[in-house]
C-alpha cells in the first residue's frame, strides 16, 4: 500500500509502502491516536491531534480559501479512501496532493502547506 509520509519537514513529503494496513498502522506513524482530515479527490491526510500539547513541531499548515487556518503538529500520514475505507494513494492522488502542497513562512519558519 503506497502512502505519503511526512516525519521531518526539512524532507517533505516522502512516498512509503506499507505490508499492512489498519489503524494501528497508521497510530504507528503518527505515534497516537490518529485523527482524519478529509481533502478533495479522496485523499485523506492523517494526524495526531495530541501532537500540539506534547510540544511536537509544526510540520504542516492547513489553509482554507487561502488563509493560514491551522498547524498540523507531529508526523503526517497521506492516504487515500474510497469512500467507507482507507486505501493507498493512487498515482493521480498522490500528483494532485502534490500539486496543492506549497511552502510558506510562518513566524520566520518555512513549512509546507496545503490548501483544503
Amino acid at each position: 500500500m503506497s502512502i505519503l509520509y511526512l516525519s521531518d519537514k526539512e524532507k517533505g513529503f516522502e512516498e512509503k509502502s506499507l505490508n499492512s494496513f489498519d489503524i494501528e498502522s497508521i497510530q504507528g506513524l503518527v505515534n497516537g491516536p490518529p485523527e482524519a482530515l478529509y481533502l478533495p479527490d479522496n485523499i485523506v491526510v492523517w494526524k495526531n491531534p495530541r501532537a500540539a500539547v506534547l510540544n511536537q513541531e509544526k510540520t504542516l499548515v492547513l489553509k482554507h480559501e487561502g488563509e493560514l487556518n491551522d498547524y498540523i503538529y507531529g508526523e503526517v500520514v497521506v492516504t487515500g479512501t474510497d469512500g467507507t475505507k482507507t486505501i493507498a494513494l493512487s498515482e493521480d492522488q498522490k500528483q494532485e496532493f502534490r500539486n496543492k502542497l506549497e511552502e510558506v513562512e510562518v513566524e520566520g519558519e518555512k513549512l509546507p502547506a496545503v490548501d483544503y
